[in-house]
């Protein structure tokens, strides 16, 4: 399977990467440049590009799990909107 392949099949819904990505915004204080989730992502042996990661963003925001904003046209700060301990309490 192709690095191209695992990262299409990573960003399905339902994916174990979506509460990664909740639990890397946790670790970083509930908000994180987009670079460096990125980054923390790939170092958890996440193989994601930054159009696909931007893309599992993008769902997240619809389902309020985190708000993305823009800073300029490159940079952008994701925040985390919810909580995974306090979402298994529910």
């Amino acid at each position: 399977m192709s690095g191209r392949e695992h990262g299409r099949k990573l960003t399905r819904p339902g994916s174990e990467i979506y509460s990664r990505i909740i639990e890397v915004l946790e670790k970083l204080g509930g908000k994180a440049m987009e670079l460096n989730l990125l980054d923390e992502l790939r170092k958890r042996g996440f193989d994601v590009s930054l159009p696909e990661l931007r893309n599992m963003l993008m769902k997240l925001e619809i389902r309020d799990k985190v708000r993305v904003f823009s800073l300029d046209e490159e940079r952008r700060v994701v925040e985390l909107l919810v909580r995974l301990r306090s979402a298994d309490k529910s």
